[in-house]
């Protein structure tokens, strides 16, 4: 007898990683929990039966009261992916991995099929397309290079998995109908590259975060560890929000309190505050640019309690000194 699995069976059990490498150092990261047995449909599968993913691609077995992988159909893609049709995007209905880049253009509606991918290799690029979401990426679980969403004039709301482990640089930008990021929980999730048992401020309302010491000058950013450094996500790549005209809601890096590289917020025009950021740190440099509803009050206040390595630049909002 054969069951079928509704959830995200199919998903390898790999390990998640949130540094500049692909795994933790201090052995902290470990292989994502298998699904219990009885996870499917709420009913307890016996030893040995095997359990079909919704999708098709993967056939489990349930042994010792956990599933495992028992044939895996889905496709490895060993260079690069463009996918410009939505028939294109069909066509990849048991994708797996991309070992080059995925580059997703032009008249594409609907990544559902693209659900059993689970990682790319090198970037990715979701850029002039027609989506309204990005529903489909949710499984995506590793991305090895930069990831860029834009220019996508009618998507409304992201889509990557909140433990997705990124390894480059990230862009949103020129997408005229987002007002949300969230989906790019990821940018402030890895709470396991910080070694400590507190959760962050967004996690954890009644609690402050420790105050940044801003006589760090060239040292370690403060979210390397240590217990007695509050918990928080941390990020190695640049990170690049811009030019997104009806952006209001942040509150998807709100988990994010180091930053090791460069971080600009430019031209957001209907972004008022970066209050909901819990950002302590940042490794490089800092721009809060050309906000034409941001009080430049607000923008510096949020500025001073950011411990910035690099150069710090506000400008060009509201009530404020225009850009050189």
């Amino acid at each position: 007898m054969r069951h079928t699995v509704l959830l995200l069976a199919s998903l390898p059990l790999l390990t998640t990683a949130c540094g500049p490498g692909k795994s933790s150092d201090d052995g902290s990261d470990g292989p994502m929990e298998p699904f219990d047995c009885s996870d499917v449909e709420g009913e307890l599968v016996p030893h040995g039966e095997e359990v079909e993913s919704a999708d098709g691609c993967t056939t489990m077995v349930c042994s010792d009261g956990v599933l495992s992988i028992a044939e895996d159909r889905r496709a490895t893609i060993a260079g690069d992916l463009e996918l410009s049709t939505q028939a294109e995007v069909d066509a990849q209905v048991c994708l797996g991995t991309v070992e080059g880049a995925l580059r997703i253009t032009g008249a594409v509606t609907d990544l559902m099929p693209l659900m059993p991918l689970s990682r790319v290799g090198q970037g990715v690029e979701i850029t002039a397309t027609e989506l309204v979401t990005m529903d489909g990426l949710q499984g995506l679980l590793e991305v090895g290079g930069a990831i860029t969403v834009a220019d996508n004039a009618s998507l409304t709301r992201l889509g990557f998995g909140p433990r997705m482990s990124a390894f480059g640089d990230v862009v949103i930008q020129n997408n005229d109908a987002l007002t949300t990021l969230a989906g790019a929980e990821f940018l402030g999730q890895c709470v396991a590259c910080s070694t400590v048992a507190r959760g962050p401020r967004a996690l954890v309302a009644d609690e402050e975060p420790a105050a940044a010491d801003e006589g760090t000058g060239g040292a370690e950013p403060m979210g390397d560890g240590g217990l007695d450094q509050p918990a928080g996500g941390t990020f190695y790549g640049n990170i690049l929000i811009a030019d997104n005209d009806v952006l209001t809601d942040i509150w998807a890096m709100s988990n994010l309190y180091y930053a090791w590289a460069n971080v600009a917020f430019r031209n957001n025009a209907a972004l008022t505050t970066l209050d909901p950021l819990q950002m302590m740190e940042v490794r490089g440099d800092l721009e809060i640019v050309d906000h034409a509803t941001m009080p430049t009050a607000s923008a510096q206040a949020f500025a001073d309690r950011v411990v910035v390595q690099g150069v710090l630049t506000i400008c060009g909002n509201l009530d404020g000194e225009p850009c050189p």
